[in-house]
């Protein structure tokens, strides 16, 4: 039985629009701020002799008084998910399921539209991998050259990592498909995160973590996704015959950036990921 309680969330990751949109969805209204009345009370001596009842040595009385106290609040985000996870977590036959792994049964019965909490670990695409791989070694290279004074990379490997630079601007601003995979690897989750809603580095994002989704849709056995296309956008440019002709036949990733997820998999709309 799991615990119904507060729970204490690490968020890596949180998609407050979505958050906001759906907590409005639920109360008819959104908002940032509320009062609290708060009860304080405080005690007040009163001198005078032969005094009877709550009496000290010299015969002061204790009395008490009362006041309410306005404050206005600032509703954190942490507090918005979790009236979300509460609300979904209260309808018991189609609010939010929970896995640490799926059977062939599970996955059949789960449709688009479903909620999700899944404990996964995430992966960043190939391309994104490799792409900030590259990166670091760039600027590991220029540290390196201004200390020793000595070229590190010679003519071959800069136009490489300008290669790959140019491949990372492309996709900069964009957002970044991710794989969440159970430790069994099977039946994964893709997400496109957005960069704005990462609450970490994204050098700290990757490894285990809990994730809230909601299934887009569902990829049967048979077919498959690929992250990252480096031509995606050039594919679905509306050609007209003779345009496609003239296009090269493979416009497929190299071998090296090759991204296939093959289904059975989920495709998912990311809400929050945390420990």
């Amino acid at each position: 039985m799991r615990w119904n309680a507060v729970k204490l969330r690490n968020f890596l990751y949180l998609n407050t629009k979505v958050i906001e949109d759906y907590t409005a969805s639920i109360d008819g209204y959104t908002y940032d701020e509320e009062s609290q009345a708060i009860a304080t009370s405080s005690e007040n001596t009163l001198a005078g002799k032969g005094a009877i009842g709550f009496a000290s040595g010299n015969g002061s009385h204790i009395g008490k008084q009362s006041e309410e106290v306005t404050r206005s609040v600032r509703i954190s985000d942490a507090a918005k998910f979790e009236k979300l996870y509460k609300y979904l977590e209260s309808d018991e036959d189609d609010g939010l399921k929970y896995f640490e792994s799926l059977s062939d049964t599970d996955y059949d019965a789960l449709y688009r539209d479903d909620f999700l909490e899944v404990l996964v670990t995430a992966r960043f695409s190939k391309m994104k991998e490799l792409t900030d791989s590259v990166k670091k070694i760039a600027e590991l290279a220029a540290i390196f050259e201004t200390i020793t004074d000595q070229q590190i990379l010679d003519k071959k490997a800069t136009e490489a990592v300008n290669g790959f630079s140019a491949l990372g601007q492309i996709k900069s601003g964009k957002e970044i498909a991710c794989v969440f995979e159970f430790d069994d690897k099977k039946y994964p989750l893709v997400a496109y995160l957005d960069e704005s809603y990462f609450r970490c580095r994204q050098d700290s994002f990757v490894g285990q973590a809990y994730l809230l989704c909601k299934i887009v849709r569902k990829v049967p056995k048979g077919q498959s996704i690929k992250l990252d296309e480096i031509f995606d956008d050039v594919k679905k440019l509306p050609l007209n015959r003779a345009q496609r002709r003239n296009m090269p036949k493979n416009m497929d990733n190299p071998a090296e950036l090759r991204d296939v997820i093959k289904g059975p998999a989920f495709v998912v709309l990311p809400i929050a990921v945390y420990q």
